[in-house]
């Protein structure tokens, strides 16, 4: 009985550790699934007053044309992609709160469009230089979602018109 409950402790040990050792491995997406989201995401941006429009959790692909090969070095970073009345932010999550790495007004895309394959579709905007991005949904699996990207590359071209 008691080398049963010490390898029950073994295992719930090893287990911990592997859990604590994949969430240091693995970005979080921060707590883009709960109700408050957009909140907690405004209080990260110093702008002025904006209302969230859209967002979901996203693979940021810097200085990188649509699928196009992605040059040594330059790796794609996960986090979360906002759109507001305002513009567009990708934003990490950093212990309490979010870190935004790019941002852009809409009115400071150079070039926008959609660049797309059988599977995946991707959202390509110039502000400097090529961004892509890759919508995944608020929910479900760390893929990116064709359906999803388009409807967030219509948000923008309605944005742009307003």
């Amino acid at each position: 009985m008691l080398k049963l409950i010490k390898l029950s402790l073994i295992l719930f040990s090893v287990t911990l550790l592997l859990v604590a050792c994949a969430s240091i491995a693995n970005p979080t997406f921060g707590p883009i699934k709960e109700d408050n989201f957009p909140d907690i995401f405004l209080e990260s941006i110093v702008e002025d007053q904006q209302e969230v429009i859209f967002y979901s959790r996203a693979i940021w692909y810097p200085n990188k044309n649509g699928f196009k090969f992605l040059p040594a070095g330059k790796k794609s970073r996960k986090g979360v992609i906002v759109y507001t009345d305002q513009g567009i932010y990708f934003s990490e999550w950093s212990a309490k709160k979010y870190a935004t790495v790019f941002n852009a007004s809409y009115d400071q895309l150079e070039e926008l469009r959609l660049a797309a394959n059988d599977l995946f579709g991707r959202i390509v905007v110039k502000k400097g230089n090529y961004n892509s991005f890759e919508i995944l949904g608020v929910n479900g699996p760390d893929l990116p979602d064709k359906d999803e990207t388009e409807v967030a590359y219509q948000i923008i071209i309605q944005q742009q018109e307003q």
